[in-house]
This record gives structure tokens, C-alpha cells and sequence, in this order.
């Protein structure tokens, strides 16, 4: 009796309006967020967005047709480089897409170093598994799959399972 009884409690607790409130606005926020972002980006038919993703430079950004993007992935664009991902792609949830980064040389503060900005393609038909990450100036090619956690730091030839850090191919599809 006791155990239902602080069960009833924490439910109680849980359903207070501070608690809906709370919930209400972490919706919003992720839903105004993205709205910038989803109406200038250049994004095919059908292709699901999730809430929780996030956007560098949209409108230097591509997502052909059927393409999913899953929750908290992160597509980041520069600006003066491009992000283009092909029709009937696959992302894992996690999935950072990144086409610019600093260059660092030295000992100077980061920031001063300039930006080494790539445009990064992925092809048609490619499956990012969970938490990849793929760098700037990497084309993946058609059919090509990344296995979860990978790092690609250099191209993918179509049709090639990648999988480790630094991604290293292990067999044709």
C-alpha cells in the first residue's frame, strides 16, 4: 500500500503545470529552432527532419528526396561551402556532418587560425550509422554504409561498408 501510495505521489508531482510548462517550451524551442532552418534549406520530397536536429547554414545545405535525418543529428555547413546528401539516405541518430573546421598550426589562440572549409557530398542510397561523424572535404559514394561511431576523414568509393577511427573499409556491398 505504501509503494502505490508514492507511486500516486510522484505521478502527481510529475503532472504538475510547471511540468507541462517545461515540456511545452522544450518543444517549442526545438520546433522554432528548425523553423528557419527547414525553410531555407533545399530539401527534397518526403524527407523526415527531426526536431532535435540542427543546422549550420542551411541554405548551404542539400537533402535530396526519401533522405531521413534522425534525432540529434548536427549538419553544419560553412559559409562558403556546401553540404549535399543524396536521395533515399539513411542517418543514424547522432550523426555530425561537418564541412569546416580550423586549421590549427602552432600555439596561437584557435580562433585566430583560419577556417578549412570543404564541401562534403554524400551519394544516394548511403547508410550513416548511429554517431558517425564525417569530416570536411569527404565525398561519400552511392550505396557506401558507415558503421556506428565511425570518423570518415577521407573519401568512400560507392558501394563500400566503412566502419572504425579513422573509418577504414571492410568489404564491397
Amino acid at each position: 500500500m505504501k509503494s502505490i501510495k508514492l507511486i500516486l505521489k510522484v505521478l502527481r508531482n510529475i503532472f504538475t503545470v510547471s511540468f507541462f510548462r517545461q515540456s511545452f517550451d522544450f518543444i517549442a524551442e526545438l520546433a522554432l529552432e528548425n523553423a528557419y532552418a527547414l525553410r531555407v534549406m533545399d530539401r527534397g520530397d518526403a524527407t523526415p527532419i527531426s526536431a532535435s536536429a540542427r543546422f549550420n547554414h542551411p541554405e548551404n545545405i542539400k537533402i535530396g528526396d526519401r533522405t531521413n535525418i534522425n534525432r540529434n543529428c548536427m549538419i553544419w555547413a560553412g559559409d562558403n561551402v556546401k553540404v549535399i546528401i543524396g536521395k533515399d539516405c539513411l542517418t543514424g541518430p547522432g550523426v555530425t556532418i561537418i564541412a569546416s573546421k580550423y586549421n590549427v598550426k602552432g600555439r596561437d589562440i584557435i580562433r585566430s587560425y583560419p577556417a578549412f572549409e570543404r564541401d562534403v557530398i554524400i551519394g544516394n542510397d548511403v547508410w550513416l550509422g548511429a554517431n558517425v561523424v564525417v569530416l570536411p572535404g569527404v565525398k561519400i559514394g552511392d550505396g557506401a554504409i558507415v558503421g556506428a561511431g565511425s570518423v570518415v576523414t577521407k573519401n568512400i568509393e560507392p558501394y563500400t561498408i566503412v566502419t572504425g577511427v579513422p573509418a577504414i573499409k571492410l568489404k564491397n556491398r
